[in-house]
């Protein structure tokens, strides 16, 4: 091929680059590639980062990457402040153990209906938008934790306190959009995985705030655990302002500017939610999900009080706290891991290769939530559970590997179904545990572990348009 052939092709290539005027952000052409500053983009994917640069807080990618982490970490944080602080709410408000139970699958059912709900409104009004909501939501919600004087009441603020969990559909949702479909697995794994470190977090955080108030200013009990939730308000409300002055919604700018503007077509919730919800592999997946994501909001919400009550473990409350903190810390890296063998196996055999791994996944956590469940003594617990954990996370970050390909034009639908199953499953969880495993922690644990088995045969049925299977046909 001659030299002006291949000058004419590159030229042809060149032009068909079409970039808007309006678009806030403009792209230029070097080296061969697309950039935006340091940043190498995928023209052809509405100029998605190619690259993860982790210490960047350049606009629009990265710092969407990165507020998008810390917003789902700050709503987990005041999702789950309660749990750790649990043993001193039960004695103050006299509840007993059944009533503990109800206030913890409260707390994640509230979630539910909020996720179905929110995944369609990231397409209408954008993800920046609906995690500022969101949060501000959340923040008076945690305020009001400090003011719970009976079951009732408690019951109350844990369910609207769930709303926030929400916030994970709109992480998913916001890193789909900013990157491209060849790293978009460990991206979304990396900004859920840190974002559900919140789960580790507050298991220490409010622990030490408790301390702090407890012993260094010398309040009382009841008065110390009350105060505590000032400290994650505080933060949460940070965020969410940061959020909406200094963040963008996709590649090319904020969806209501580019919709205004006719830069791309408008979509609406209503296409959005049709879209993801009707096709059969969101639910497939969704219930997958629910076997990691939900196992891991039914153990933030137990093993504190797991640790604490079990005789044979000889622990008191703030270092079963403190223990219990150890499941949510493996998010440091472990679901950011399930995200990059799931891009590791569509490198090497398509989507057949992300379904395996996401079977692999779900396969070992279910054998290691066994193990973990017959240990008597702390010193093999401890190792199990981080074990464990492990692998919890990183099936959630395979997860999320296949979710952009399942349906590309109705994607928040997608987020919204499979990130709802995973509340749906903490809830059926708490259900089990309180009616058929009340007192029986390491039994139930045990029967959790043979149900995740199963749910790694769904992988089989999945059906992704335009993807091979777990038997190589293409559909």
């Amino acid at each position: 091929m001659s030299a002006d052939k291949v000058a004419n092709e590159g030229a042809v290539q060149k032009s068909e680059v079409y970039q808007d005027p309006k678009a806030k952000f403009q792209y230029e052409e070097k080296n061969g590639g697309w950039y935006l500053g340091k940043m190498p983009v995928a023209p052809e994917q509405g100029f998605k980062a190619k690259e993860i640069q982790l210490l960047s807080f350049a606009r629009p990618h990265m710092r969407g990457f990165h507020l998008a982490w810390a917003s789902f970490f700050c709503a987990f944080v005041c999702w789950f402040a309660f749990a750790p602080l649990m043993f001193f709410v039960k004695q103050d408000l006299d509840l007993n153990l059944s009533q503990v139970f109800t206030t913890n699958i409260l707390s994640v059912a509230g979630t539910v209906m909020c996720r179905f709900a929110i995944g369609p409104l990231c397409d209408k009004i954008g993800p920046k938008i609906c995690q500022f909501s969101l949060l501000s939501w959340i923040v008076v919600f945690t305020l009001l934790g400090m003011s719970v004087n009976s079951y009732w009441s408690l019951c109350v603020v844990r369910f609207f306190l769930g709303f926030g969990g929400a916030a994970f559909v709109v992480t998913q949702y916001w890193t789909t959009s900013l990157f491209a479909n060849e790293i978009v697995g460990t991206a979304n794994a990396t900004t859920a995985g840190w974002g559900n470190l919140g789960g580790g977090v507050t298991q220490m955080l409010m622990v030490a705030v408790y301390a702090f108030f407890n012993g260094a200013v010398g309040l009382g009990q009841e008065d110390s655990w009350r105060l505590s939730f000032l400290v994650p308000a505080f933060i949460t409300a940070c965020v969410a302002v940061t959020i909406i002055t200094m963040a963008d919604d996709s590649p090319r700018g904020d969806l209501s500017y580019l919709y205004r503007e006719g830069v791309i077509a408008r979509k609406t919730a209503t296409q959005s939610a049709r879209l993801g919800m009707l096709n059969l592999n969101s639910w497939l997946l969704g219930v997958q999900y629910a076997c990691c994501f939900g196992v891991e909001l039914h153990i933030n919400n137990t093993v504190a009080l797991y640790f604490a009550t079990r005789n044979s473990f000889n622990i008191g409350p703030l270092d079963a706290g403190v223990i219990a903190s150890l499941f949510g810390w493996m998010n440091l890296f472990a679901r950011s891991s399930g995200g990059i063998l799931s891009d590791l196996g569509n490198k090497m055999q398509g989507m057949r290769g992300r379904l395996m791994a996401q079977s692999f996944c779900l396969a070992v956590e279910g054998v290691l939530m066994i193990i973990f469940s017959r240990q008597g003594k702390i010193s093999g617990a401890i190792p199990a559970l981080v074990a464990f954990s492990y692998f919890v996370q990183a099936t959630e970050g395979a997860t999320f590997g296949i979710v952009p390909y399942i349906c590309p034009e109705g994607l928040g639908g997608v987020c919204a179904v499979v990130g709802a199953w995973g509340n749906i499953g903490a809830v059926c969880w708490g259900m089990m545990f309180k009616f058929g495993y009340l007192g029986k922690f390491d039994k139930g644990y045990e029967a959790m572990g043979y149900i995740i088995i199963a749910s790694a045969v769904f992988s089989v049925f999945m059906r992704i348009k335009g993807q091979n299977h777990m038997f190589g046909t293409l559909e």
